[in-house]
């Protein structure tokens, strides 16, 4: 039976402070996580492909290192895990702030704080849920904010896209009176 409370708490503890976690991420680095909010709402496909390469080049590490009975060796895989997992938490974290974003119009709390803990919850959720929160949304949205962290990390930011001004089609010039 202590076995089942240890695990209960520890989920429950985790649940609770994830949230705390990743607005106290937005609140320390804002400048970090409104560049990955920004990549993930212009580009998030790009932060996709950006993603996959540098997750699968984690795992692989992480996978071979491991394995070598090289006490050093075998501590790089372990910082190359922390790392890993740092920068999905620092994506996470924009990710709060794009969520918290997006769910300000559906508020009238009219404090970006409460958006921040909002998204950070809604994102929480959503990746709770069983069978496409766990092997859905998690895989998919996990290699996006890494993607979209090293960007926001190295500061590329999207190109600004111009638009051509709208054409209007079938208009007469107005008549003056001399014409009338």
């Amino acid at each position: 039976m202590a076995d089942v409370y240890i695990v209960v708490f520890s989920l429950l503890g985790i649940l609770i402070t994830l949230p705390a976690l990743l607005v106290a991420l937005n609140l320390l680095s804002p400048r970090v996580t409104t560049d990955i909010a920004t990549r993930l709402e212009i580009s998030p496909g790009k932060s996709f492909v950006l993603g996959v390469p540098v997750a699968f080049a984690f795992l692989l590490w992480i996978l071979i290192t491991s394995q070598i009975n090289f006490g050093l060796v075998q501590a790089t895989a372990f910082l190359a895990a922390v790392v890993g997992m740092g920068l999905g938490t620092l994506g996470a974290a924009g990710m709060a702030r794009f969520t918290g974003k997006r769910l300000e119009p559906l508020s009238d709390s009219g404090s970006e704080i409460r958006d921040l803990v909002r998204g950070a919850i809604v994102f929480e959720l959503a990746c709770l849920v069983p069978i496409v929160g766990w092997f859905l949304f998690i895989p998919l949205v996990g290699v996006t904010v890494m993607g979209a962290a090293l960007f926001g990390l190295l500061g590329w930011m999207p190109r600004p896209q111009t638009q051509p001004p709208p054409v209007q089609l079938n208009q007469r010039p107005a008549m003056t009176e001399q014409q009338g």
